[in-house]
């Protein structure tokens, strides 16, 4: 148990320990804009003592969404939003993360205290959905997404890049990718 408190290098980044809080979904944002539940809640846990904390699943453009309470980085604003959590995270002794992502199949979908399935096809808070196949996900998320087209794979690629560059340029040392349990992977 000792090495847990121990600090942790790689590369140029150092953790003060090797305890990390996971990307945990909030569904608080708005149009993508982190806001104040996310300027409090999240550097929180690294006032607690994390010595890496990372930011929740970010969408890399409006249709990678999870919810409509998914946060983005899709543009400068939500770069700027996100940079403030970021320098309180860094402030508080901890390694700022994000882990940025794309649902694919699985976006469009109701937040999970909502039914946590498919926004309906006839609600205007929902949106054409993506993958690499034209497969429903199955189960609670019915909706068929429609298949990439090689242009929408250079334009995910070019928006996964973007929101990459936005995360380092906002102050975020850690990135990860969500490429599990159904999303979108590049």
């Amino acid at each position: 148990m000792s090495t847990l408190f121990d600090p942790f290098t790689l590369k140029d980044v150092t953790l003060r320990n090797r305890i990390a809080a996971s990307p945990m979904c909030q569904y608080s944002a708005v149009d993508g804009m982190p806001n104040d539940w996310h300027r409090v809640h999240v550097p929180a846990l690294a006032r607690g003592g994390a010595g890496l904390v990372i930011v929740e699943a970010t969408a890399v453009s409006p249709e990678g969404r999870i919810t409509p309470g998914c946060t983005g980085l899709w543009n400068d604003a939500q770069a700027e939003a996100l940079a403030a959590v970021a320098r309180e995270i860094e402030a508080a002794g901890s390694v700022p993360g994000i882990q940025i992502g794309h649902a694919g199949r699985k976006a469009s979908a109701n937040r999970p205290w909502e039914g946590d399935d498919h926004i309906a096809a006839d609600d205007p808070r929902g949106w054409e959905t993506i993958a690499p196949s034209a497969i429903a996900y199955g189960g609670g998320l019915p909706k068929v997404p429609r298949a990439m087209t090689k242009a929408d794979i250079d334009r995910v690629r070019g928006d996964f890049v973007a929101a990459a560059k936005r995360a380092r340029d906002a102050g975020f040392k850690w990135l990860t990718l969500h490429f599990a349990h159904g999303y979108l992977a590049q």
